[in-house]
């Protein structure tokens, strides 16, 4: 019990200076003392039936000293997938373990230290804690004998590991107690997290679980497709996008759209500018907006701030915006090269390249992460360019250092051309940043700024290079963060809204400085490219055409267990778990998450 409370407290102490605003902490540890009683119960009930084997006194200093350290090690994981994702250890999480080097680079230098610090300690804590122990049960007076009296200790330790004789046992949401994911997942027992990680049911019987009828989901995609023609079976599609012009995407790690706001929601504001609420002046903190650079360039283009991303990481980004297919609501199409096969009809840079194009895929950090180089290979990238690290960075070549490399490549590229670069410098563990006790969101910020820079760098570059004229940017981030990311009222909506702004010299001048009010998807962009630039008329599912007027303003994202439901007008969010199909909404979000799960396991 008191390992457990003080793993909670190190870890309120390290969020607090991470957070702006005060953590209740008598709440917090309250809410988790029954998760603390019970695994304590279960420790306690596993001791005493070890006692009473043969080898107990080589198994209970054992057993002890794999508790010690199993638990120091989940509070220091969760520390910084709290910092990170606002989760505690997941299925994600151990995904990533695919790729441990990778994995340790999202760590600077000071997490490293303090980790290794960290497992000294805890090594050191087990061994002598094993002696005492060991001592003690080599006592002559010991004895190791079952008697009737052991039910007075069997029955309150039985009571404590079930959470008390109610009818339904102790749950992982036991825990939580106010709308707060942060405060909710820290007070969560890091033990009960893992013990629930394990006991949740295979990816095939979620599956099995999730797939609706037919009719259920044919009626959720024709509300996300929309109509095709209009009244008459006419079809009006202006030209926004000169035909012939080179394609470069600068795909964004991890930035939201509020970084882009010059009125930035604080931690204690209560309202979001989304279009859903007016905004009262007294609950904004007047701010610049991080991203001065992009805003200009979005303001002399089409500028969507009411964009989503499918999903909660760069895979499932990348995926979205290259071959439009869906977020999943448990992993990502990269993690399984054996479903590849899914998107083969759906390629976004092979139907540029078929078209006459030349395509490259840039980026500074390590290809091999998540799959990512052999998927930009698979879907038609022709090149997969990683610069040489030269600046020590732990995830990579730096964006104002890429900046240059990636004008130098685009020069030596046959035009029209299909690029892409994939930003990195937001990515924790932000080691762009200088200076010290900054928070996490500032930390994110000022790396933030760092890769608006880099922006400007490359647009000057394209600009001497004689390349922007003809160049149609394509400026879209792969996901969002929870950090720097206030809780309101729409914090689940906020979570997944992204910039995506399509600018540069080919743009009609009608057109520039037009922020559509319209909700759309990172799926959007491949029938609206393949329409506009290669007369291409896309039937791809779950991509629209976004200049089209009878898009139907939906969106859908997905994260672990839980769906959101972006739409013109209302938002709607469910958890997956617990689902029914009381509305409309509800239907829409389980048929056409059916229909992703449905042909992601037909092959």
């Amino acid at each position: 019990m008191l390992s457990q409370r003080l793993g909670r407290t190190i870890t309120l102490k390290v969020i607090q200076q991470q957070v702006l605003f005060k953590l209740p902490t008598d709440q917090i540890q309250a809410a988790g003392l029954t998760q603390d009683m019970a695994v304590a119960g279960y420790f306690a009930l596993l001791m005493l039936a070890l006692s009473c084997l043969p080898f107990k006194r080589i198994l209970l200093p054992v057993v002890q000293s794999v508790f010690i350290i199993t638990q120091g090690l989940l509070v220091t994981i969760d520390i910084h997938l709290l910092q990170t994702w606002n989760s505690r250890f997941n299925q994600l999480a151990i995904n990533m373990l695919q790729f441990p080097e990778a994995t340790l680079q999202s760590l600077s230098n000071g997490q490293r230290w303090w980790a290794a610090l960290c497992l000294m300690v805890l090594g050191l804590l087990a061994y002598f804690a094993a002696k005492g122990l060991s001592k003690l049960t080599s006592q002559p007076n010991v004895q190791f004998k079952p008697s009737i009296w052991i039910l007075v200790v069997l029955l309150p330790l039985a009571a404590a590991a079930r959470g008390g004789w109610q009818k339904i046992p102790l749950n992982t949401a036991a825990a939580h107690f106010g709308a707060d994911p942060l405060q909710n997942a820290i007070a969560t027992n890091p033990n009960w997290s893992l013990i629930a990680l394990y006991q949740q049911p295979s990816l095939q019987q979620r599956a099995n679980k999730a797939i609706m009828n037919a009719g259920v989901e044919d009626f959720a995609m024709k509300a996300y497709t929309g109509p095709d023609t209009f009244p008459g079976g006419l079809k009006r599609m202006p030209q926004i996008i000169r035909r012939g012009s080179n394609v470069l995407f600068i795909v964004l790690e991890g930035i939201n759209q509020h970084w882009l706001e010059s009125h930035q929601a604080t931690a204690e504001s209560t309202k979001y500018l989304d279009g859903f609420h007016t905004r009262p002046e007294n609950q904004w903190e007047p701010r610049k907006t991080a991203m001065p650079n992009l805003v200009k360039l979005a303001q002399e283009g089409m500028w969507y701030k009411r964009a989503y991303a499918t999903g909660d990481r760069t895979d499932k980004g990348l995926a979205s915006i290259f071959t439009a297919w869906p977020s999943q609501p448990w992993q990502g199409l990269l993690f399984q090269p054996s479903k590849w096969g899914l998107v083969s009809s759906q390629k976004l840079p092979a139907e540029f390249l078929r078209a006459g194009y030349s395509t490259a895929f840039l980026y500074g950090g390590d290809p091999a992460f998540a799959n990512m180089g052999s998927f930009a290979k698979y879907i038609g990238f022709e090149s997969v360019v990683t610069p040489k690290n030269q600046e020590g960075s732990s995830w990579g070549t730096q964006d104002k250092q890429m900046a240059p490399q990636v004008i130098n490549h685009l020069k030596s590229m046959k035009q029209p051309f299909f690029a892409a670069w994939l930003t990195l410098s937001s990515h924790e563990p932000y080691d762009v940043v200088e200076g010290q006790g900054l928070t996490q969101a500032e930390r994110l910020r000022k790396s933030i700024e760092y890769t608006d820079q880099a922006i400007g760098d490359l647009v000057r570059g394209l600009k001497s290079a004689n390349l922007y004229d003809s160049t149609v940017l394509i400026f879209v981030s792969d996901h969002g963060k929870t950090v720097g990311l206030p809780v309101t009222e729409d914090y689940e909506q906020e979570f997944f809204r992204i910039p995506l702004i399509i600018t540069g010299g080919p743009m009609r001048d009608m057109y520039r400085g037009v922020a559509p009010y319209l909700v759309v998807s990172q799926t959007d962009i491949y029938a609206t490219l393949a329409e506009q630039l290669l007369n291409n008329p896309a039937t791809v599912p779950f991509s629209r055409n976004m200049y089209f007027a009878n898009h139907p303003g939906m969106a859908l994202s997905f994260t672990e267990g839980k769906a959101v439901l972006a739409a013109t007008g209302f938002r709607h969010y469910l958890f997956l778990d617990h689902f029914n199909q009381k509305t409309a909404s509800d239907s829409i979000v389980l048929g056409l998450q059916s229909r992703i799960i449905r042909n992601y396991f037909s092959k």
